[in-house]
């Protein structure tokens, strides 16, 4: 596997082959968003989209239709937290450097939702 960019643990591109510019994060999914992928939880594999770059949350929606295609409909206005912040669509979706045997980085998508 190629050497990472700095801060970010490399992950295997959707190929299987290495992939430097990409990082491996635990999504939390909430409501509307957890019944479309049929999961609250999963772990995924996120590569930049453009070669050199920091995975941003554009790449990580991407990423995430990809792999549960129900869910493309609501992430087009979920709200991703990262770092419990809400991240806009070119925003990095990790937060400082990413140690190897560290834990894995936690994203939130939150679907609207209405209540009181």
């Amino acid at each position: 596997m190629t050497s990472p960019t700095p801060g970010h643990a490399p992950v295997a591109s959707p190929s299987g082959g290495p992939a430097a510019d990409g990082v491996r994060l635990r999504v939390r999914l909430y409501a509307g968003a957890a019944a479309a992928a049929g999961t609250e939880e999963d772990v995924v594999d996120v590569l930049a989209g453009e070669a050199g770059a920091v995975p941003d949350v554009d790449d990580l929606r991407r990423a995430l239709a990809r792999r549960h295609p129900a869910l493309a409909p609501v992430l087009e206005v979920a709200t991703v937290l990262v770092g419990e912040v809400a991240a806009g669509p070119h925003d990095p979706v990790v937060v400082g450097p990413q140690l190897a045997g560290a834990p894995l980085p936690v994203v939130d998508v939150l679907p609207p939702f209405a209540g009181g």
